[in-house]
């Protein structure tokens, strides 16, 4: 600017801006999406996102994701990598445009970012030491034992999961990535890892070691009833673009009847068990 008349008129001029500049990045999610492009933030983890030997982006969520926004018109995506604990920030602050990663809904993350209904369900798994020597099958052999150090992920699920059951935060072991976890398994340096049943399915079979088994059989957490809890995995997305959401949703109902939804799945490794029932929505996870 050349001339400042007042620096009450320079704020003002710049609220404006700010609102008007929010208006157009979060309401028209839609409009940005057909004329620029988005970005789906990821946290380079399979089988849900991540970079392949070619350096394609590829995985469930992705090739999912890719499929909904096409219907929409939306054919350019973007994927910035970032720690997993960083999504959740990232989408509220706008560093990206949604969020492309496994992500399970939750009545805490429901406050700051909004969500797809639900894609896939999954629940808890364990991979330990071969003869599994700790005899660990749930989180609360891990909190009995009083001793057995659990490896997982900050900002997943999977922590405040831990410390429910009773496990103490001195036993928590938190590495950034789901490989760094398996490592640290490997070298003696945790004696379990606890991650979402796709993820450990797929670092078991990544890492082909004979000196590490996933955990058979596991007690899911039980809910008020009594009956194995299941998490349920979704796309994060803007709070405030409503239109955006409902036509996103739509397309991922389409996705699911036609059953390719499925079809996609399973070339990662899930199965119809796996597969969110249609009649679970984001509204219903968020409110429980």
């Amino acid at each position: 600017m050349k001339g400042l008349k007042s620096l009450s008129a320079a704020i003002g001029s710049a609220v404006l801006f700010n609102a008007l500049f929010a208006s157009f990045a979060f309401a028209g999610l839609l409009e940005k999406g057909r004329t620029q492009g988005l970005t789906a933030g990821i946290a380079n983890e399979q089988p849900y996102a991540y970079i392949d030997t070619s350096a394609k982006t590829v995985g469930a969520n992705v090739e999912i994701l890719q499929a909904i926004l096409s219907q929409l018109g939306i054919t350019k995506i973007e994927t910035p990598i970032t720690e997993f604990g960083s999504l959740v920030p990232g989408l509220a602050a706008g560093r990206f445009d949604l969020i492309g990663a496994g992500l399970f809904i939750n009545p805490a993350r429901c406050k700051v970012i909004g969500y797809s209904n639900p894609v896939t369900r999954s629940g808890g798994a364990f991979i330990v030491k071969a003869g599994n020597p700790l005899k660990l099958h749930s989180l609360k052999d891990v909190a009995t034992n009083g001793k057995a150090r659990l490896a997982t992920q900050p900002g997943s699920n999977q922590v405040q999961e831990a410390k429910d059951s009773g496990i103490a935060t001195s036993n928590l072991v938190l590495l950034d990535k789901d490989t760094d976890a398996l490592a640290a398994l490997q070298a003696g340096r945790v004696d379990v890892v606890y991650f979402p049943d796709a993820e450990i399915i797929n670092l078991v079979k990544k890492a082909n070691d004979a000196g590490i088994e996933r955990a058979l059989p596991f007690d899911q957490i039980p809910d008020a009833e009594g009956k194995p809890t299941w998490n349920y995995h979704a796309y994060g997305l803007p709070k405030n673009d409503p239109e955006f959401t409902q036509a996103f949703n739509a397309e991922l109902a389409k996705l699911r009847a036609s059953g390719e939804l499925l079809k996609i799945l399973q070339k990662y490794g899930y199965t119809e068990n796996e597969l969110a029932p249609a009649d679970v929505t984001a509204e219903q996870r968020c409110n429980r």
